[in-house]
C-alpha cells in the first residue's frame, strides 16, 4: 500500500485547476429551478373554473401514480379491536387496533367529546417526528384540544413510531436508532424496487380515513385532516389525492420546494415526490388541490421550514381560491414567532379554524390539556406490534412481497432509458491534461455534461500500449494509495490505467450542504439523491453515464493511442456495480472486472438490515424491478472476468492491493 502522502492524485481544486464541488448540486438546483418555474407559469394560466378541475384531477393523478396506484374501489372498512379506553378533561380516548388490511395492525387513539352530539365533525390527526408517536405531548394535547370543541379525533402511529417501530432486538432495544433512520432505512428498499415509501404512509392514513368515515359518531362529509412536520408532509398528500376532506391543517411543513432545497436540509424518503418536480409539482399544488375548501397553513417563523416560501405559495395560491368563489378567510396562514413545532399558538388556531368549517362547538376550553400518560394511551399489550402480532407486516415485508410479485421488467432498454435521461452533453470533451509530481502518471479533467467534470490519474506504459483500463474505485482517487503499486504494474505491462473520478467522488466530492456530513443518512449524497429523484433521475444512472462517457473519451483522445484500443471496465465497491451496468450497455467494452462483487439491488430489498447506508449514492431507482442479474448477465456474456484476471496478470501471484 502506498503512502498517501507520495502516492498521485490531486491536491484542493484539481491541482487549482477546477472548482468541481458545487457542480452536482449547481445542475440540480438549475434544473429544479426551471421545472419548477414552468410549473409556476402553468399555474398562473389556470384563468377559469374548469382549468382548475382539470388541474386538480392531474395533480390527485400524478400524485397517486407517484405511490403506485389509487387504493382499491371496493375495500372494505377496516376493522378495530378495542383495547380499553381513558378519560380525560372533557373526553374520553378508546384505544384500539385497526386492522387496515394485508394483515397490518395499526394502533390508534379515538378522541371522543363528552357530551358527544352524533354526528359530528372529525379530524384525523397524523403525527410528527416523534419518538412516542400519537402520546407525544403536543401531539395528544391538539387531540385532547379538538375533542373539547366537540370534534371526534382519530390519530395513530404512523410507520416507525410509538408502537410501531420495526427494527427492535428480543431486549426491545431500536436497532436501527430514530424514528427517520427507519423511514431512510426501508425508504432506500422501496425505492430500489420502483416504489416511495409514502406508498405506505399514504395508504395507511387513508385507510383509516376509512375507519373514521364509518365511525357511527361522525358525520362523514365533515372529516378534516391535520398534522404537524412529518405528519404535516402527510397532510399535504391527502390533500393531493383525497377529495373526500372537508378541510385540511398542514404544519410546519408547507413551504416552497426551491426555498427548502436552498436550505440544504435533510429529507425523509416519504417527503420525496419521484418526479414530483420533473412535473412542476411545488408545494402551492398542494393548496390548490384542496381549493375551495377551507384550508389553514400553519407556520413558525423560526423553522428549517423556511417560512419565506410558505409565505410566497399561500400568497400565490390565493388567486386560485378567489377564482373558484371561496368565502374571504378560506384559505388562511397563521404564523408563530417560534421554532419547529406545534406550539399551543398554532394549535388553537388549527381548534378554532376545525371548529368553524366542520361544526365543532363555538365555545371550548383554550388552556392546554392535562396529558395522559404513554402507558395511559398504548394500544398493545407489551408496548410494541412487533411483539404483539409479529405476524403483522412491516414495510420491509410488504415492499419485499411488491417486488416478488412484479411484472418481469424492460431490461436494458429501461436501463439505458434512465441512464440517458436528464443528460446534457456539451459539443465536446473539452480536456486538460498536465503531468503529475510522479513520472509517468498525468492527470486530466474534461466533460461528459456541459456543467459537469469528471476527472482521473493516469499511469501510462512506459513503451506503447496494448489496451486501457478504466478503474473506478469505491471512493474514486481517495482509495487510489491502496492501489497505486497495482495500477503501476498494469502500467509496466503495457496499458493505460485511467483512474476515475465520476461525478461527487474523490477529487470530486460535492461541498457539503448540511450538519450531516458527506456520505452519511441525510447526508450531502443523500439530500442530492433525494433532488435528483424528485427530478425523475438519481444519482447512479448519472454515475452509469460518467463511465460510459469516460469510455467515449479515452477512446477518441489520442495520447492515450490508437483509435479503438481495447478498453476493460476495473471496478470496487459502487465502482464495481457501476462498471458493471456500464459494460452491459455498451457492448463494445473488452473485458469487466470486479475486484470485489457488484451490489445486488434485488438483495438489499429482500435484506432486512442490508448495508452499508451509503449503498443509496448508486441507487437507481426501480431497477431491483425493471433490470433483473439475469438481464445483465446476458449482456455481458463472457466479457465478465474475475478479480484474479486482473491482479495476476499486472502482479506477482498472490499480491493484493
Amino acid at each position: 500500500m502506498a503512502d498517501a502522502e507520495t502516492a498521485p492524485g490531486f491536491s484542493a481544486f484539481l491541482d487549482g485547476m477546477w472548482d468541481p464541488s458545487l457542480q452536482v448540486q449547481h445542475n440540480v438546483y438549475r434544473r429544479t429551478r426551471q421545472l419548477l418555474a414552468a410549473g409556476r407559469a402553468a399555474n398562473d394560466q389556470l384563468l377559469t373554473p374548469d382549468d382548475v378541475r382539470r388541474r386538480q384531477w392531474e395533480l390527485r393523478r400524478l400524485a397517486l401514480d407517484a405511490l403506485g396506484g389509487d387504493l382499491p374501489g371496493d375495500r372494505r372498512v377496516p376493522t378495530a379491536q378495542p383495547a380499553g379506553s381513558v378519560r380525560g378533561d372533557g373526553y374520553r380516548v378508546d384505544k384500539l387496533l385497526v386492522d387496515v388490511g394485508s394483515g397490518v395492525l395499526i394502533p390508534a387513539n379515538l378522541y371522543l367529546p363528552e357530551p358527544l352530539i352524533a354526528p359530528a365533525g372529525a379530524v384525523l390527526f397524523l403525527c410528527g417526528h416523534a419518538d412516542t408517536g400519537k402520546a407525544a405531548s403536543r401531539y395528544q394535547a391538539m387531540c385532547a384540544r379538538l375533542a373539547r370543541a366537540g370534534l371526534v379525533t382519530l390519530t395513530f402511529d404512523t410507520i416507525g413510531q410509538g408502537e410501531r417501530k420495526s427494527y427492535l432486538d428480543s431486549d426491545g432495544r431500536e436497532i436501527i436508532p430514530a424514528n427517520v433512520f427507519e423511514h431512510s432505512h426501508a425508504g432506500v428498499q422501496c425505492w430500489w424496487a420502483g416504489d416511495s415509501i409514502a406508498r405506505y404512509f399514504v395508504s395507511d392514513a387513508r385507510r383509516m380515513l376509512d375507519y373514521l368515515a364509518a365511525r357511527p359518531e361522525v358525520a362523514p362529509d365533515r372529516i378534516g385532516v391535520a398534522g404537524n412536520s412529518g405528519g404535516g408532509t402527510l397532510t399535504t398528500w391527502l390533500m393531493l389525492t383525497e377529495p373526500r376532506l372537508a378541510a385540511a391543517a398542514p404544519s410546519c411543513f408547507v413551504s416552497s420546494r426551491e426555498h427548502y432545497q436552498r436550505s440544504g436540509q435533510a429529507q425523509d424518503p416519504e417527503q420525496i415526490i419521484p418526479a414530483g418536480v420533473l412535473h412542476g409539482l411545488d408545494h402551492e399544488d398542494f393548496l390548490i388541490a384542496m381549493a375551495p375548501k377551507p384550508t389553514l397553513v400553519m407556520s413558525a417563523n423560526y423553522d428549517f421550514f423556511p417560512v419565506e416560501g410558505a409565505v410566497r405559495t399561500v400568497a400565490r395560491t390565493q388567486r386560485i381560491f378567489d377564482l373558484l368563489g371561496a368565502p374571504p378567510d378560506t384559505l388562511q396562514h397563521v404564523r408563530g414567532d417560534h421554532d419547529h413545532g406545534l406550539h399551543p399558538h398554532l394549535a388553537t388556531a388549527a381548534v378554532r379554524f376545525f371548529a368553524r368549517h366542520l361544526g365543532g362547538r363555538a365555545e371550548f376550553p383554550e388552556n392546554e390539556p392535562s396529558l395522559l400518560s404513554t402507558a395511559d394511551l398504548r394500544c398493545t399489550r407489551t408496548g410494541q406490534i412487533v411483539w404483539d402480532a409479529p405476524e403483522s407486516p412491516q414495510v420491509f415485508d410488504l415492499n419485499r412481497e411488491r417486488l416478488a410479485q412484479a411484472d418481469p421488467g424492460e431490461g436494458l432498454s429501461w436501463l439505458r432509458e434512465r441512464q440517458r435521461f436528464g443528460r446534457e452533453p456539451g459539443p465536446e470533451f473539452y480536456p486538460r491534461w498536465w503531468p503529475d509530481r510522479k513520472p509517468g502518471v498525468r492527470k486530466a479533467f474534461w466533460w461528459p455534461e456541459h456543467d459537469i467534470i469528471n476527472a482521473a490519474v493516469v499511469f501510462d506504459p512506459p513503451g506503447p500500449a496494448d489496451g486501457i483500463d478504466i478503474l473506478v474505485l469505491d471512493r474514486g482517487t481517495d482509495d487510489l494509495p491502496a492501489y497505486q503499486a497495482a495500477c503501476e504494474r498494469a502500467a509496466a505491462a503495457g496499458r493505460h490505467v485511467v483512474v476515475l473520478d465520476v461525478r461527487a467522488t474523490g477529487s470530486l466530492r460535492a461541498h457539503q450542504i448540511n450538519e450531516f456530513g458527506f456520505e452519511a443518512t441525510y447526508g450531502t449524497t443523500f439530500k442530492l439523491v433525494c433532488d435528483l429523484i424528485g427530478l425523475g433521475d438519481s444519482l447512479g444512472a448519472a454515475r452509469v453515464h460518467d463511465v460510459l462517457r469516460a469510455v467515449e473519451f479515452v477512446r477518441s483522445e489520442p495520447s492515450l493511442g490508437r483509435p479503438g484500443m481495447p478498453v476493460r471496465l476495473v471496478g470496487t465497491g459502487h465502482g464495481a456495480y457501476l462498471c458493471q451496468l456500464a459494460a452491459a450497455l455498451e457492448p463494445r467494452i473488452e473485458q469487466l472486472i470486479c475486484l470485489t462483487p457488484p451490489l445486488d439491488p434485488v438483495e438489499v430489498v429482500n435484506t432486512r438490515f442490508y448495508g452499508p447506508e451509503r449503498d443509496h449514492q448508486c441507487l437507481i431507482p426501480g431497477l431491483a424491478k425493471h433490470c433483473s442479474q439475469q438481464d445483465l448477465d446476458k449482456a455481458l456474456g463472457d466479457r465478465r472476468s474475475t478479480a484474479d484476471s486482473w491482479f495476476t496478470t499486472v502482479a506477482p501471484p498472490g499480491a493484493q492491493p
